[in-house]
């Protein structure tokens, strides 16, 4: 277990997230912002319908524009970690270091995702 990449979040702050997401949704529009917290939300979760369905939500917002897509692909590599999809974790759209090659956080994961395909 890596504690930066595997720690969880807590009930209630999910909840919170889910309440203002499904008002938004209930709004007719769910803003970028709102579905991006909400999906990291969801990404901490324990449990694993959750993180899928986090990874789901940062999949649609990958196609935004290319300073918006750091996070999320970040995310989205960090969900298919938890998932133990490394091959997607680790893939092109995936990439833990693809938006930002530079970034130690993004570089750790991707090792750890490289790290556990090997085994």
């Amino acid at each position: 277990m890596d504690p930066e990449f595997d720690d969880v979040v807590s009930v209630e702050d999910l909840m919170a997230l889910e309440r203002r997401y499904a008002e938004e949704r209930r709004g007719g529009a769910v803003s970028r912002r709102c579905q991006f917290e909400y999906a990291w939300g969801l990404v901490r979760s324990p449990y694993g319908h959750d993180v899928a369905r986090g990874v789901a939500l940062l999949q649609e917002l990958t196609k935004g524009t290319k300073e918006e897509q750091r996070d999320y692909i970040f995310y989205l590599a960090l969900g298919n970690y938890r998932l133990k999809e490394y091959e997607r974790g680790a893939g092109p759209r995936g990439s833990a270091a693809g938006a930002e090659p530079h970034n130690s956080q993004g570089l750790r994961l991707r090792r750890l995702i490289h790290d556990r395909m090997r085994r």
